[in-house]
């Protein structure tokens, strides 16, 4: 994530549970997304699979990244 600098990224995994779960569910959704990318078909399945994925990246990315804003703000402070 473009947005995430290394040290407030190493930061926020050791001090924020939140941000820790969402790190993992959004690589653990790209991880099983590139599995059914590598398929040269899906089925219907794993076609609403695949969009349900697509969703929950973004739905944890959007979430990671107002918890980086908040943080930049406290660490401004």
């Amino acid at each position: 994530m473009d947005f995430l600098r290394p040290e407030l990224q190493e930061r926020l995994m050791k001090e924020h549970f939140e941000f820790r779960k969402l790190m993992e569910e959004h690589k653990a959704a790209d991880t099983r997304l590139g599995d059914l990318q590598r398929k040269p078909s899906l089925s219907a399945k794993e076609s609403l699979e695949e969009v349900e994925l697509k969703k929950t990246k973004l739905r944890a990315k959007e979430r990671i990244y107002h918890i980086v804003q908040e943080a930049s703000r406290h660490a401004e402070q």
